[in-house]
Protein backbone atom coordinates (compact mmCIF):
# COMPACT_ATOMS: atom_id res chain seq x y z
CA UNK A 1 0.00 0.00 0.00
CA UNK A 2 1.23 3.16 -0.85
CA UNK A 3 0.55 5.09 2.80
CA UNK A 4 2.72 2.73 4.44
CA UNK A 5 6.12 4.36 4.47
CA UNK A 6 4.30 7.43 5.60
CA UNK A 7 2.84 5.15 8.57
CA UNK A 8 5.62 3.70 9.36
CA UNK A 9 7.53 7.27 10.13
CA UNK A 10 5.00 7.85 12.75
CA UNK A 11 3.90 6.47 16.14
CA UNK A 12 1.09 6.29 16.42
CA UNK A 13 0.90 5.66 12.97
CA UNK A 14 -1.76 7.60 10.76
CA UNK A 15 -4.67 5.86 9.19
CA UNK A 16 -4.94 5.48 5.85
CA UNK A 17 -7.69 8.25 5.83
CA UNK A 18 -6.03 10.31 7.97
CA UNK A 19 -2.84 10.01 5.16
CA UNK A 20 -5.34 10.56 1.76
CA UNK A 21 -6.95 13.59 3.48
CA UNK A 22 -3.45 15.02 4.76
CA UNK A 23 -2.17 14.33 0.81
CA UNK A 24 -5.71 15.94 -0.13
CA UNK A 25 -4.69 19.06 1.83
CA UNK A 26 -1.28 19.37 0.81
CA UNK A 27 -2.56 20.07 -2.60
CA UNK A 28 -2.14 23.72 -2.41
CA UNK A 29 -3.89 26.73 -0.12
CA UNK A 30 -6.93 26.38 -2.35
CA UNK A 31 -7.99 23.36 -1.78
CA UNK A 32 -10.38 22.85 0.84
CA UNK A 33 -11.24 18.74 2.00
CA UNK A 34 -15.02 18.59 4.11
CA UNK A 35 -15.01 15.19 5.37
CA UNK A 36 -18.26 14.79 7.29
CA UNK A 37 -18.31 12.43 10.00
CA UNK A 38 -20.83 11.67 13.32
CA UNK A 39 -18.05 9.72 14.81
CA UNK A 40 -15.73 11.46 17.30
CA UNK A 41 -12.88 9.23 16.89
CA UNK A 42 -13.19 9.79 13.27
CA UNK A 43 -13.15 13.52 13.71
CA UNK A 44 -10.78 13.58 15.88
CA UNK A 45 -8.42 11.43 12.93
CA UNK A 46 -9.42 14.49 10.27
CA UNK A 47 -8.58 16.97 12.62
CA UNK A 48 -4.76 15.17 13.20
CA UNK A 49 -4.42 14.99 9.36
CA UNK A 50 -4.51 18.39 9.18
CA UNK A 51 -1.17 18.71 11.19
CA UNK A 52 0.05 15.75 9.37
CA UNK A 53 3.38 17.17 7.01
CA UNK A 54 4.42 15.06 4.06
CA UNK A 55 7.25 14.62 2.84
CA UNK A 56 8.00 16.08 -0.83
CA UNK A 57 8.58 11.86 -1.38
CA UNK A 58 5.26 10.63 0.17
CA UNK A 59 3.34 13.51 -1.65
CA UNK A 60 5.15 11.94 -4.98
CA UNK A 61 4.46 8.42 -3.79
CA UNK A 62 1.19 9.31 -2.92
CA UNK A 63 0.36 11.27 -6.11
CA UNK A 64 1.90 8.67 -8.09
CA UNK A 65 -0.46 5.91 -6.41
CA UNK A 66 -3.89 8.10 -7.20
CA UNK A 67 -2.93 8.31 -10.88
CA UNK A 68 -2.17 4.18 -10.93
CA UNK A 69 -5.72 3.73 -9.15
CA UNK A 70 -7.14 6.02 -11.71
Amino acid sequence: MAHTPVARRMPPAPTAPRIRLAWTLARGPRVLAMPGTGNPGHLTENVAAGALRLTSEELDGLSEAHAKAG
